[in-house]
């Protein structure tokens, strides 16, 4: 079966929602639409809502949380407006997802067909929703993201001591690690380097 999978909480922060804009929430977002937020994630969700373009994404990120009932609601309301349109979505707990064709039937342009589809249920029903819950989820404090990845893929033994965090940004930037980015350890350091939350 063909299916299309994008990545969502990796070690690129690339979110999982694939918006236009969505990459840019460390700007800062016009003063007259700022929601009154506290807390290393504020102005993420200061942005995000300014960007936002839905009522209901809004109404989800305007107390500056997305809770764990929030996440799957709107996990929910993103795979029902797919199966509106044929279409399937199955969510990987390292990140991503994959869309799949309700009939079967995987045409040459289905990728074609079905991203303007996704992009218009993302739009409406997820925005930044499951991106600022997955990352506050791993990394609730907003620590420096170069700093908790190396320490994390030291730790596993992926890296030695000279390998330092401006070396990590470089191979971040690039997507050209020294060491298998798809091995089990590396994929927990990228998802989950503080280890608050991933499964086996």
């Amino acid at each position: 079966m063909r299916v299309r999978k994008r990545a969502g909480v990796a070690v690129l922060l690339v979110i999982s929602a694939g918006l236009a804009g969505c990459s840019t929430l460390d700007e800062k977002a016009p003063a007259t639409s700022l929601i009154p937020l506290e807390g290393p994630w504020a102005a993420q969700f200061q942005t995000a809502f300014a960007k936002s373009r839905s009522s209901y994404e809004k109404g989800v990120l305007r107390d500056g949380v997305v809770t764990p009932a929030e996440y799957e609601q709107t996990k929910n309301r993103l795979r029902s407006c797919l199966d509106d349109s044929g279409y399937s979505i199955a969510w990987d707990e390292r990140g991503g997802f994959e869309l799949g064709s309700k009939t079967g039937s995987y045409p040459d342009d289905f990728f074609e067909r079905s991203d303007p589809v996704l992009q218009q249920c993302e739009s409406e029903w997820t925005g930044s929703i499951l991106y600022l819950f997955e990352q506050v989820r791993r990394n609730p404090d907003k620590k420096d993201e170069a700093g908790i990845q190396v320490a994390c893929l030291a730790s596993a033994g992926l890296v030695d001591a000279s390998y330092s965090k401006q070396r990590w940004a470089r191979d971040n930037e690039k997507d050209d690690f020294p060491f298998d980015a798809a091995s089990k350890e590396a994929i927990r350091c990228s998802t989950d380097p503080l280890g608050l939350w991933f499964t086996e």
